[in-house]
């Protein structure tokens, strides 16, 4: 098993959700398979290696990381704005909106890249390469695939998060 810290949760997410956002939405739920996942991945990692060398380095993940921060923080704000208008039921405005946002994360936090970049470089030489970055999500793409068929279905998605809720 592999540590499942913030860090690396936030580059699941990351990993998981980004191409999603460019493709356009399926018609119905697709079924998540092992090699869509392993595209997915190496899309993202891709997208993170500006430099294009095959390899992430601690600026390349900081920027990553302060991209989706930027983005979860937008989303927050924007859930935010829609809880004032169901809050403010009476519509009398005694809850101002500027009261309401300042409820809202102001700051994400300073990332740096440096403690994902401990947790995902393997072989400590500074550096992030795709097998080190794709590593953590195909093995929990796995311990869900119990069956190895490389297919993620409903049963084993919902014992998946029967598990999570233990």
């Amino acid at each position: 098993m592999f540590n499942t810290s913030v860090p690396l949760a936030a580059l699941i997410a990351i990993a998981v959700a980004a191409p999603a956002a460019s493709a356009p939405a399926p018609a119905a739920q697709t079924i998540p398979t092992r090699a869509a996942l392993g595209k997915n991945i190496d899309a993202n990692f891709k997208a993170i290696d500006t430099n294009g060398d095959g390899v992430l380095s601690a600026a390349e993940l900081t920027a990553a990381e302060t991209k989706g921060l930027q983005q979860r923080l937008g989303a927050a704000r924007a859930r935010l704005d829609g809880e004032f208008t169901k809050l403010d039921t009476n519509k009398d405005g005694q809850l101002s909106r500027a009261e309401f946002m300042a409820a809202a994360p102001q700051n994400a936090g300073n990332p740096n890249g440096a403690a994902l970049l401990a947790q995902l470089d393997k072989n400590k030489d500074g550096k992030v390469t795709v097998d080190e970055y794709r590593a953590p999500v195909m093995a929990r793409f796995d311990s869900v695939d119990t069956n190895h068929d490389g297919t993620i279905s409903a049963t084993e998605r919902q014992a998946a998060q029967a598990q999570r809720k233990r």
